[in-house]
């Protein structure tokens, strides 16, 4: 009787093994299948509703969370993204609210407003243009590390 228990209390550790690795892989995360063309990318705007930047210029940085970080040339900003197939949307968009030259605050007035509108994206060899429905663009070139 004692051999035949210990093959049932085997048995039982066996299943109640095999379940709890099932269960950890089950949480484990999926791979990012739909990792953005924009993750991991950091760039300075060159040019803001066909205007060129002046000044302080505004810079954006794509984290692979799909989350946006960066400066509107004057206060610091963070957003969350979703870019896929020339497709983005920027939502929950918040800056600090400093106080800067009157120029450069109204630079930023017209980054942000695109910004938080924009709904297409172009990536042209080492430039990247983010645009609005309406046709608003920022242009940018890559940012140095």
């Amino acid at each position: 009787m004692r051999a035949q228990l210990s093959r049932s209390a085997l048995l039982a550790l066996t299943c109640a093994s095999a379940l709890a690795a099932a269960a950890c892989a089950s949480l484990a995360p999926e791979p990012a299948a739909d990792v953005s063309a924009l993750a991991g990318t950091r760039w300075v705007a060159q040019s803001i509703d066909g205007a060129p930047v002046a000044g302080r210029a505004p810079r954006l940085a794509f984290d692979p969370e799909d989350r946006l970080s960066g400066s509107g040339g004057c206060n610091t900003l963070s957003a969350v993204y979703e870019a896929a197939a020339g497709a983005i949307a920027v939502r929950a968009l918040g800056a600090t609210e400093r106080a800067c030259e009157t120029a450069v605050m109204a630079q930023e007035a017209v980054f942000l407003a695109v910004l938080a509108q924009a709904a297409h994206y172009a990536r042209d060899g080492a430039r990247l243009t983010l645009a609005d429905k309406t046709g608003r663009n920022i242009v940018f070139a890559p940012a140095e590390a």
